[in-house]
């Protein structure tokens, strides 16, 4: 996770080390509609010591019971509608890197044509897997402190 300072609750930002001003991962039907359904922001998202994070996107009805802030995990949930364009499968996640500063040269913008993310971002490119609440929820609740 990009550093981002502490903006919650209008609370004034201490953090001057940081490597731009706002990150979310937000769930969205399609670009038909562009409808958002949910959204995490930096600071919702537990963070581990190396400042990696686990964010479990799921229908409200198939959320694992261990995605939650105290097992240490973010949750988005994806529209029980689908794309909204007839595809009640579909749907997509936006990653938003706002304003980052000049030396951070990993934000999601700086990725100039498709494949070149990897190299871009390095450790902030996000490592997407697939599976089923079942095989999720059998990894057991690790909060991070």
């Amino acid at each position: 996770m990009p550093r981002t300072p502490r903006t919650i609750d209008n609370a004034p930002s201490t953090d001057g080390d940081v490597d731009m001003r706002y990150w979310s991962l937000c769930s969205n039907e399609s670009l038909a509609t562009t409808r958002a359904t949910g959204c995490v922001f930096d600071e919702d998202v537990p963070l581990d010591a190396a400042r990696r994070y686990t964010v479990v996107a799921s229908l409200p009805e198939d959320r694992p019971a261990n995605a939650t802030e105290a097992c240490g995990v973010a949750w988005v949930p994806l529209p029980s509608a689908g794309d909204g364009a007839g595809r009640p499968e579909g749907a997509y996640l936006i990653m938003r890197n706002m304003l980052p500063t000049s030396g951070f040269g990993h934000a999601v913008q700086n990725t100039k044509a498709p494949g070149d993310e990897n190299v871009v971002m390095g450790a902030y490119l996000p490592d997407g897997k697939y599976s089923s609440k079942a095989e999720f929820e059998a990894k057991g609740c690790a909060p991070i402190r």
